[in-house]
């Protein structure tokens, strides 16, 4: 199991909360590829520590679906199901539309030059062709709808849920082919929040989350 150079010594008083981040953190950026091995052992000798917090850390990712436990086998980054990622698109679709419909009204002339600034940074990512920042940039347009929404369960839904999105981009889409069909999606969900129309931003954040399943990027 090729593991990345170590740079830190992890605190034990935080042990699992760290593991856990940097391992999620290597599987949703491919540095630890579908179907590799998981070695508990090797890992609690790398972040020094005990094997303990190192298998809490990875029963918490088995339970976001990141690692398979495979009894008398060991421990596998999971596959990508592309059935699960459009299960997962669809069901941003949603969550964002009942996001927009919780802020509806209440969106501030702040909120909409925020949601501004990070369309045109996405959009600037994507041209400079720089798809990591890139899919970071969608993250955070698409997080603050959420934010907007005032309901912080929502917004930890979500962000569960865009784990997987954003490894599927990291894996399989090296350029982003057609990053002004988002940008301008983007544009038009802001307008209509502006407007206070919610029957057209729902439409949009549906949609929007439909053409993502087909091209990777939303």
């Amino acid at each position: 199991m090729p593991i990345p150079k170590k740079t830190e010594t992890i605190n034990r008083t935080t042990a699992k909360e760290r593991v856990y981040t940097i391992l999620q953190q290597w599987i949703v950026d491919g540095t630890l590829e579908p179907g590799e091995r998981l070695n508990d052992a090797d890992l609690a000798k790398y972040f020094s520590v005990s094997r303990t917090p190192v298998r809490e850390a990875i029963q918490m990712l088995n339970e976001q679906k990141l690692v398979e436990i495979i009894p008398s086998s060991g421990t596998f980054v999971a596959p990508i199901n592309q059935e699960d990622i459009k299960h997962v698109y669809q069901l941003l679709g949603g969550l964002q539309a009942l996001a927009l419909k919780l802020s509806i009204g209440s969106v501030t002339a702040e909120d909409l030059e925020h949601l501004n600034s990070l369309n045109e940074n996405f959009l600037r990512c994507a041209q400079m062709g720089a798809v990591p920042a890139t899919i970071e940039a969608d993250y955070q347009f698409h997080r603050y709808l959420c934010q907007l929404s005032g309901n912080p369960y929502l917004v930890n839904y979500s962000d569960q849920l865009s784990i997987h999105v954003s490894r599927n981009e990291n894996r399989f889409f090296k350029i982003y082919t057609t990053p002004e069909v988002s940008y301008a999606s983007h544009k038009r969900i802001i307008e209509a929040l502006r407007s206070g129309d919610l029957e057209t931003a729902q439409t949009e954040i549906e949609a929007n989350w439909a053409v993502s399943t087909m091209q990777g990027g939303s």
